[in-house]
């Protein structure tokens, strides 16, 4: 595919307002996901070049995958480990990391019709940028309006940003949502993903059947299995090792976005609290007051706790950080721990105060 300016437009559309990305992302994925793009396609710096040329405002510091290579024991630069390439061993965890702002998803008739989509093809912004952003678009368009966006209406990229599944980025569905809903599906969430990364869960497993509670209300109405879901179009992950690793990706970017002040409001954390039911008596995070709702925030407003400034405020402030986190996770994942033994620390993670209240724009409401 040759970039027009239209393409380049349409791509862009991502970055206008009403896109919330959470912790920014990088415009270039890992070393694989770039084989994914035809050849002639820009690289993220020429994207960004031509995108500030149109007037777009860029939004790509790769502050995602910084904060996982931390965990992963990058203790360099920032410049080096935000590198998506930092470890190539690590690159199936770094892909899951971009899959909750980039789930593949085949284009659906039924959903409607979008200039430089095709039927049947895979989707993703590396892949088909065009169709990518015209989707995207759209579904910013439609949660505008107050649509419900779900499994009935929507694809699954516009599902994770304005519709049903923003638990992928520890956010409330809508305003008023009561906080253990949310709490309960990031619960589901850590589960699933747990349970695929420790290989309990396998590759051709249909989502929808899974012993975990809550999955059928999710992905009842799909019949995706695991490898449909997390490596849809991507020849690259096959073996069940990586795609595992994509699984505990995703899972380390709901734990990050959790840490985001415009996604969740915590407490403070209680000097020397730790984390009951865990062997290693793991620091406690604060608690968490309320889960914010994207839909009625403001996007320049929630962008300013998603750049590399603020996870720099927020990892100097005192552990534990998204980072430290991180790391137990991956002292877990390393030795591919059983779900019971995680569980405890993950609700601990995402323990609610006693007060939580539901779910709304917080201090970043559109005035």
């Amino acid at each position: 595919m040759h970039w027009t300016a239209a393409s380049f437009a349409t791509a862009a559309f991502m970055l206008m307002p009403g896109a919330s990305f959470a912790f920014e992302l990088s415009p270039d994925g890992t070393s694989f996901e770039k084989k994914l793009a035809k050849k002639g396609q820009p690289t993220g710096d020429k994207l960004l070049s031509k995108l500030v040329d149109l007037g777009v405002r860029k939004f790509g510091s790769p502050v995602h995958e910084e904060i996982a290579n931390r965990s992963l024991d990058c203790d360099g630069d920032a410049d080096i480990c935000a590198d998506p390439d930092w470890d190539p061993a690590q690159a199936y965890v770094l892909a899951g990391v971009r899959w909750n702002d980039d789930p593949p998803f085949r284009f659906e008739s039924s959903f409607g019709k979008y200039g430089g989509c095709k039927a049947g093809d895979t989707v993703r912004l590396v892949v088909q940028p065009e169709c990518w952003g015209r989707v995207f678009y759209d579904g910013k368009k439609r949660a505008a309006r107050g649509e419900v966006l779900n499994a009935k209406t929507a694809p699954l990229l516009v599902r994770s940003h304005f519709g049903d599944m923003q638990f992928l980025h520890a956010m409330g569905s809508v305003d008023g949502e009561p906080p253990d809903i949310t709490y309960g599906r990031i619960m589901m969430w850590a589960e699933f993903t747990w349970k695929v990364a420790t290989r309990k869960i396998p590759a051709n497993g249909i989502v929808a059947n899974q012993d975990v509670a809550g999955i059928r209300d999710v992905f009842g109405l799909n019949g995706w299995s695991v490898q449909d879901l997390f490596a849809l179009g991507n020849p690259n992950i096959r073996k069940p090792s990586y795609l595992g690793a994509v699984a505990f990706g995703s899972l380390l970017h709901t734990v990050q976005d959790s840490f985001s002040r415009a996604h969740v409001e915590r407490e403070q954390v209680t000097k020397g609290a730790k984390c009951p039911g865990t062997a290693s008596d793991d620091a406690a995070p604060g608690p968490i007051r309320e889960f914010h709702a994207y839909g009625h925030q403001d996007s320049d407003k929630h962008s300013t706790a998603d750049v590399r400034a603020a996870f720099s405020a927020h990892w100097s402030s005192g552990a534990p950080s998204a980072v430290d986190v991180g790391r137990v996770l991956a002292q877990f994942y390393d030795r591919q721990a059983e779900w019971l033994e995680v569980r405890p620390y993950m609700e601990c993670v995402f323990r609610l105060a006693p007060n939580a209240t539901v779910a709304s724009p917080g201090d970043y409401a559109v005035d």
